[in-house]
């Protein structure tokens, strides 16, 4: 590994995420905006979703039954950072004394209702199918994360490739989700991905590799904790092009795996991640299954201009096949954020990578490249 160029990619990235904190907020226009936006910080920041949800007037008002055991001071504290919210609500359901009304107004107080005098919001279904988010964000750095978007890497001090157009088709879609208790959240669902790489150098932009991943997955959430575990296949198809031009030999390389991640945020703009993998069958027999992963993510809890959010990655991972060296991975750059489209978001991102290649039958060439992305995340 270059540790000029790594620290360099560091150190660049790093500025860009400070720089991006600057405290400035995109401006809500209207009460329904309002709403949009507090549903969008509930589901990024605290994986939940709040049916209840209403703001008048700038007034957010929701039941506290909806908050899935997240931390109540920190939910007030993110929305009343709204730029046009005046008041946070909280309704909850305290039981009244026998021999007398529910609501003071009615039983002939001189009082005026307010909003604490409503009767609770319906509590939520206990199970929803195709939930809007997922319960464990997507990792920001990690190469081979389901996802959909195109990178242009350009390859450093490497004899084979020079600029490559890495293509990725997929996502993960969450098909039901559910509570156990009060405060943990549950899911299920299914994950998909074709990563495509094209050798952008060759007059007719040749087809270098193809992977595919097919799985399930489910997740659990508590608070600032989340956890996930996946079950998946994998297999890699080497392009017509590239067996015809370069004469490269294929190799069948197939797999199934497990793997699972575990994730702390102790700030809503910290997050810290770690975990590793096993694979069950392999093709070539030889390969070895272990693997282990940890990394970092920041979010800017503040906004530029645009509604641009800064985000920065780091994601190391170690395989048994590689004697544990490890290979990084960094990411950064801004993120836009649909307020009224809750959970469609795009990242513009600037990465760098250093370890065993991640594409395919070329994991034992060792790379190094920088690239510029556009992923989307449904």
């Amino acid at each position: 590994m270059s540790t000029r160029r790594f620290a360099t990619g560091v150190v660049a990235l790093g500025i860009l995420i400070l720089a991006g904190s600057c405290p400035v907020h995109a401006v809500p226009t209207d009460d329904a905006f309002m709403a949009g936006y507090a549903a969008a910080v509930l589901e990024r920041e605290f994986r939940v979703s709040a049916p209840s949800l209403v703001v008048r007037d700038g007034v957010i008002t929701l039941a506290g039954s909806d908050l899935a055991g997240a931390d109540t001071a920190a939910v007030q504290s993110a929305l009343g950072r709204i730029r046009g919210v005046r008041r946070v609500i909280l309704l909850t359901a305290p039981a009244a004394p026998a021999g007398t009304a529910a609501n003071p107004a009615a039983a002939g107080s001189h009082r005026p209702p307010s909003a604490s005098d409503a009767p609770p919001a319906a509590e939520s279904p206990r199970f929803e199918v195709l939930p809007v988010g997922l319960l464990f964000r997507g990792l920001i750095a990690d190469p081979r994360w389901p996802g959909f978007g195109t990178t242009i890497r350009r390859y450093l001090d490497d004899s084979r490739w020079e600029t490559v157009a890495a293509v990725a088709l997929g996502d993960m879609m969450p098909i039901l989700r559910g509570r156990i208790g009060e405060g943990l959240q549950w899911e299920a669902g299914v994950h998909a991905t074709m990563w495509g790489l094209f050798d952008m150098d060759s007059e007719s932009k040749n087809l270098i590799n193809m992977d595919y991943i097919v799985g399930g997955f489910g997740s659990l959430r508590h608070g600032p904790w989340s956890g996930i575990g996946r079950i998946y296949h994998r297999s890699t198809h080497l392009g017509d092009e590239e067996i015809i031009h370069n004469r490269t030999n294929r190799l069948n390389f197939s797999y199934e795996a497990i793997d699972a991640r575990v994730s702390y945020d102790p700030l809503a703009w910290l997050r810290f991640y770690g975990g590793g993998g096993y694979i069950l069958r392999v093709e070539p027999k030889n390969y070895a299954p272990w693997s282990l992963a940890l990394g970092g993510e920041l979010r800017s809890t503040w906004l530029l201009p645009g509604g641009f959010r800064p985000i920065f990655g780091v994601d190391v991972q170690s395989r048994e096949e590689h004697d544990w060296e490890p290979q990084v991975s960094i990411r950064g750059g801004v993120e836009l954020e649909s307020p009224v489209v809750l959970g469609r978001r795009i990242q513009l991102l600037v990465e760098y990578f250093n370890g065993h290649s991640v594409d395919g039958q070329f994991y034992t060439k060792d790379v190094e490249y920088l690239g510029l992305g556009i992923h989307f995340k449904f």
